[in-house]
Parts: structure tokens; C-alpha cells; sequence
């Protein structure tokens, strides 16, 4: 990069045609025609959504149903988010390997006549035989 005071100069004029657009921009965005542009603004943009709410509430007055529904489905939706959220984190910890797959009825050994079978097993091996003090359940 050559280090000419005319290079430099262009550099210079090239950065602030680019900072005047990203001004350009925000200025823009900051005066769209639903921001507020000062505190009178603002306190009439909160009379105006605090209209709204009282119409809002005075027509869940006037039609109750329609609103419990509403809020019935709503309810159910947000639900059933927290629900397959839930499941997700628990599919991702089985498909680390650190739990037992949820939905394991199913399998032969874990009917109910098994599972005695297997608490009796795990009793013996935490109690063997060979101790001074053995214990052995029977049915």
C-alpha cells in the first residue's frame, strides 16, 4: 500500500461517505413513522396502547367466551411448547447415553415378576452368601 497523501485523502473521503450512509440509515430507522420522536410522543403513544388495552378489556367484558377459548388455546399452545421441550432434552440426554430410554415397559424384563426377581438378585448380590452375616429373602 503505497502511503501517497492523495491514497490517504481517498481513504479518508471513502470512510466518511461510509460512516454519512450508516448515519443516513440509523436516522432513517430512528424517525419511522411508529417511533416516538420526543417525551409528547412517547406519553401519546402510551394513552394510545393504554386506549387500546381498555377497549380490549371491555370487549373480554362484553364476550367472555370467545375470550376464555382464546386464552384456553394459548394456554395449550405455550403447553405444549414447555412439553416437547422438555422431551427434546430428555431425547438428547438418552442419545448421549447417560439415562435408560424413556419408554421401556415394554420390555420382557422389566414386567413386574422380573423386577422381584431382579431386586431379589440385587439384595443377594449386595448381601452374598458367603458374609458372616447373610441375609436371604424369601417369599
Amino acid at each position: 500500500m503505497s502511503n501517497s497523501p492523495d491514497a490517504l485523502e481517498q481513504d479518508v473521503e471513502a470512510s466518511r461517505g461510509r460512516l454519512d450512509r450508516t448515519l443516513g440509515d440509523l436516522q432513517m430507522r430512528l424517525n419511522a413513522p411508529g417511533m416516538p420522536r420526543n417525551l409528547a410522543d412517547l406519553r401519546r403513544s402510551g394513552q394510545e396502547a393504554g386506549e387500546v388495552v381498555e377497549r380490549l378489556v371491555a370487549d373480554v367484558r362484553t364476550n367472555p367466551v370467545p375470550a376464555l377459548l382464546i386464552a384456553a388455546g394459548f394456554g395449550l399452545l405455550v403447553f405444549e411448547a414447555f412439553r416437547s421441550a422438555a422431551d427434546r432434552r430428555r431425547l438428547a440426554v438418552v442419545a448421549a447415553g447417560s439415562a435408560v430410554a424413556p419408554n421401556d415397559r415394554h420390555l420382557p424384563e422389566n414386567h413386574q415378576d422380573r423386577m422381584r426377581e431382579r431386586l431379589d438378585d440385587a439384595l443377594e448380590d449386595s448381601f452374598p452368601g458367603s458374609d458372616p452375616v447373610s441375609v436371604r429373602i424369601t417369599k
